[in-house]
């Protein structure tokens, strides 16, 4: 295997690594901004995208409710809830 091809492996397992943490740090912001699960967005399940809230969300320019991936604190508690 030579030179770049390493490299080019190498960059992209990075580049995966730091959207997983992204998502992470991005779940976790939410969980610690629990209103913010009230303003209107669109949720991913992992099969189909869901509309929660009922606020329209401030004109801020920033995402709320939900992470670049789709996820929001109501799936993890709707998938608790079908696990018991």
């Amino acid at each position: 295997m030579s030179l770049s091809d390493r490299l080019r492996r190498l960059g992209s397992a990075l580049r995966e690594f730091d959207a997983e943490v992204t998502e992470l740090h991005e779940r976790q912001r939410l969980c610690n901004r629990p209103w913010e699960e009230e303003f209107l967005h669109w949720a991913f399940d992992g099969r189909e995208w869901h509309l929660h809230g009922h606020l329209t969300p401030p004109d801020d320019g920033r995402r709320h409710s939900v992470t670049r991936g789709g996820w929001c604190p109501a799936l993890r508690v709707a998938a608790q809830r079908r696990a018991l």
